[in-house]
């Protein structure tokens, strides 16, 4: 499961980002587009705004990823560690490289796809939480909703998979004397 709760926290915060980016995005464009602004629209600096909100968007839910896949990648491997014995068995045994993939990656979509889920509706329920008690303008689209849960998702699995795979592939002999 803390595969799962490092799921929550990607997907929530990049949600969340999101949300708080798209909301202060809208507020500009609405500020620019007023046609009682007391300022000339040329005073005001909207490319570099919106530049500014697109790259700390990126960035930060760049970062938030990456630390999901750490986190994923560091607990598999703990995992893939602690069944080194149970692997090199079942490697002795005959059982595939593949067969090994796929269970690990069975075990593993359950509390993926559950911290993802979490991970949605803490995000939205601390956005409307936001834009009811502070002045951020939390807008809430498609792409903010939805496009952290898949890729958060598949980026875990993936961190996940890749000890696995390193650990089904090691010779059986090998896995043993460690």
């Amino acid at each position: 499961m803390p595969a799962g709760a490092a799921v929550v926290v990607g997907v929530a915060f990049s949600v969340l980002l999101m949300a708080v980016a798209f909301g202060v995005q809208a507020k500009v464009n609405a500020l620019v587009s007023h046609p009682a602004l007391p300022i000339p629209v040329d005073v005001v600096p909207v490319r570099l705004i919106r530049e500014i909100l697109l790259w700390l968007t990126i960035v930060v839910t760049g970062a938030m990823l990456l630390q999901t896949a750490i986190s994923t990648f560091t607990m598999g491997s703990a995992l893939m560690h602690s069944r080194r014995d149970e692997i090199a068995i079942r490697r002795q045994s005959g059982v595939l490289r593949s067969t090994l993939l796929l269970e690990f990656a069975r075990a593993m979509l359950g509390p993926c796809l559950l911290g993802g889920a979490v991970g949605e509706v803490v995000g939205i329920t601390v956005g409307f939480l936001l834009r009811t008690w502070t002045v951020l303008p939390v807008r809430f689209t498609a792409v903010s909703t939805l496009s952290a849960f898949p890729v958060t998702v598949l980026l875990a699995l993936t961190a996940t998979l890749i000890p696995a795979w390193h650990s089904a592939g090691a010779s059986p002999a090998l896995l043993r004397k460690e």
